[in-house]
């Protein structure tokens, strides 16, 4: 251990062992006995190791005054850090028994909170929902709904009932695009096929061509703007190479029927009918499409547009004549006054006519007039002479058509005609006198023009009966005759129409023989 001295110089100093420093206690004895009996002579020696040991100890003092020192300010460090280690612990320890506490209250809080949002998140969406739902509904009216997408093409049938074969529904919306498929039988060799149509309100048929799908089958198009009104008449015919028609699906006398239900466009009622249908009365549309079939039904018995017919009637009539001379004895001086009389016994009425459409005819008629005859008492000839007994004359005829007068469902229909003609024109009966001695005649013509009116009802469209009354008046020879009269009209003819040829017979299946077979 280097120390220093008295000087200020350093100096070594042995460090006292354990064993040293236990037997301290008895050194300073020992030194004392030393010196005492040693004498003066060493006061030198032991002044130094006085001086040095003295040094010693206050070194050993300052040393442990600083251990303690250090010792004390560790412990001091030790006890702050301690006690701030205890206190941020306590805190903490507060802080989590707070939190702990607060949680419950936090989590209600939170749990209150998201409720809330929630609420406000599905008030909000069904907000939403009401809007999307009242523009969807907007959109709606704006903008009808398109047409569906056309279905795709069937198979063909592998059995055919008839030789042309055209599937259809009972009933279409209006205002759609239809598509009618038509396939004809093989063995037919059919090399085309041909399609007519007619739209409700309107007279004739129309002629569109059927082409030919890949599958086989012959579709043909009718525009959505023909399909409106209650019904819709069609028929196919199929025709080879030849141009003949080997095949028919309806034709125009018996037309195929389609029943227009209100939809798309909403032109026709459900079923045909005009009056509206309730969606949620069943009854009331089972009625509808009973009333338009009944419709269609009735007016299938009129007679098709663009046919012939032949009409045979009879009548008797009534008339007045003016002033005037009788034909077999005004030569004598007889003069008649003017008068109403007779129009003989009995006149047929001989017609052949063309419906050009649904309310309008034309046709030519003859009126063949029998006239009765009555001889006074004493009437020989010459002073009697023979009177007229007939009269003709041949009238050209216009009717007017009105449509059922009950509806479409009545067959019974009224119309007017008007007529103009010539020949012998008609006779008015004179009854004997004093003046003459046989009955004699006034005549009303040559020339004649009429008006008359009357109703029809069509039994079928092949016959219907007519009843008729009519004023003809007769010039140069001034004269008026009423008459009424029945006939009957028989459809003898249509143009262009095609009957459709008796069914074919069918070729049985080829059959492959049966061979022997192979050693």
């Amino acid at each position: 251990m280097l120390t220093s001295n008295s000087y200020g110089n350093p100096q070594k100093v042995p460090i006292p062992s354990r064993d040293g420093a236990r037997n301290r206690r008895s050194r300073p004895a020992a030194h004392a006995i030393t010196r005492l009996s040693r004498g003066g002579g060493g006061n030198g020696r032991l002044s130094g190791k006085t001086t040095s040991q003295s040094t010693i100890r206050k070194e050993a003092i300052v040393g442990l005054k600083l251990t303690i020192r250090f010792c004390l300010l560790g412990s001091c460090a030790f006890l702050l850090l301690a006690s701030a280690c205890g206190t941020s612990s306590k805190t903490s320890r507060r802080n989590s028994s707070l939190t702990n506490k607060k949680a419950p209250a936090a989590k209600a809080a939170v749990a209150g909170s998201s409720s809330d949002s929630k609420n406000e998140a599905k008030a909000q969406s069904s907000d939403s929902a009401k809007a999307s739902k009242k523009a969807t509904a907007v959109e709606t009216k704006k903008k009808p709904p398109g047409p569906p997408p056309p279905p795709p093409e069937p198979d063909l049938p592998t059995r055919f009932p008839h030789g042309l074969l055209c599937p259809i529904p009972s009933e279409v919306p209006a205002g759609t695009e239809l598509i009618i498929r038509c396939a004809a039988k093989p063995v037919l060799a059919t090399k085309s096929v041909v399609l007519q149509y007619r739209p409700s309100g309107t007279d004739r048929f129309v002629t569109t061509d059927a082409n030919h799908s890949p599958k086989g089958w012959y579709v043909a198009k009718i525009p959505a703007t023909e399909v409106k009104g209650s019904s819709l008449q069609f028929f196919a015919q199929a025709y080879n190479a030849n141009n003949k028609v080997t095949a028919s699906n309806g034709n125009d006398e018996s037309p195929n029927i389609l029943l227009i239900r209100k939809g798309g466009s909403g032109e026709a009622g459900a079923g045909g009918t005009d009056q509206p249908v309730a969606d949620d009365d069943p009854l009331a549309r089972i009625h509808g499409e009973l009333a338009a079939a009944n419709a269609e039904k009735n007016e299938g018995r009129r007679r098709a547009v663009r046919s012939w017919w032949l009409g045979l009637g009879m009548g008797t009539g009534w008339g007045w004549f003016p002033a005037r001379d009788p034909e077999n004895y005004g030569s004598q001086g007889a003069r008649l006054p003017s008068s109403w009389s007779f129009g003989g016994v009995l006149h047929l009425l001989p017609e052949i006519g063309y419906q050009w459409t649904d309310h309008i005819m034309f046709s030519l008629q003859g009126r063949y007039q029998f006239v009765h005859t009555e001889a006074g008492a004493g009437c020989l000839p010459p002073a009697c002479r023979d009177p007229n007994t007939y009269a003709w004359a041949v009238l050209g005829r216009a009717y007017l058509l009105s449509d059922g007068l009950f509806g479409r469902a009545s067959n019974l229909q009224a119309f007017g005609t008007g007529t103009l003609g010539g020949g012998t024109a008609f006779r008015l009966f004179v009854a004997p006198s004093d003046n003459f001695k046989s009955s004699d005649t006034v005549n009303g013509g040559p020339l004649v023009a009429g008006l008359g009116g009357g109703l029809v009802y069509n039994f079928t469209n092949y016959l219907a009966l007519a009843a008729e009354f009519r004023a003809l008046f007769g010039f140069w020879d001034v004269a008026v005759v009423l008459e009424g009269g029945l006939s009957a009209q028989l459809k003898i003819w249509t143009p262009g129409a095609r009957r459709a040829p008796p069914p074919e017979t069918e070729l049985p299946p080829e059959t492959e023989p049966d061979y022997p077979p192979i050693e």
